[in-house]
């Protein structure tokens, strides 16, 4: 599988915990999660918070929109308790698509920007993340392997 980047990779972000991306005032907002995220949340009993639409899973949402496991804190209380959060949440505020066997990592701006993220533009740059990226990628099965031969 080919990857290719879809973002500037001086583009800055830095998580500052500020829960805007866990979807809190937004109706329209949906997070997938994958089939062995499911499994996961099944094991650690949390299967109410699973919602299965057309043949896709997505994370139950609260009244005001937010993640159900969105705390007060702002703080994810599937990453503090069982120190195991969903792809898409570890990616942010990348996103993936795959057309073709071609992997392409994209820089979710508008959502950003729509919830309020206040990271963008603060910390390392994304290229210097790629790598957490591509573990990320690379644990959940998305990729086997990714390396550069020098000559």
């Amino acid at each position: 599988m080919y990857f290719i980047p879809m973002f500037d990779p001086l583009q800055r972000f830095q998580c500052l915990r500020c829960g805007n991306c866990c979807g809190r005032h937004l109706k329209e907002w949906w997070l997938e999660i994958l089939p062995s995220e499911v499994q996961v949340l099944r094991e650690i009993g949390s299967a109410s918070a699973i919602r299965k639409v057309n043949g896709k899973y997505f994370l139950k949402r609260k009244e005001d929109g937010s993640c159900v496991f969105l705390r007060e804190d702002n703080l994810c209380n599937l990453r503090t308790e069982y120190e195991w959060y969903p792809l898409s949440c570890k990616l942010f505020p990348l996103g993936i698509r795959v057309i073709n066997s071609t992997l392409i990592i994209f820089l979710n701006e508008a959502f950003a920007k729509k919830v309020g993220c206040k990271g963008l533009g603060k910390g390392e740059t994304l290229g210097a993340q790629i790598d957490e990226v591509l573990d990320a990628l690379r644990k959940a099965g998305i990729i086997e392997e990714y390396y550069v031969r020098l000559k």
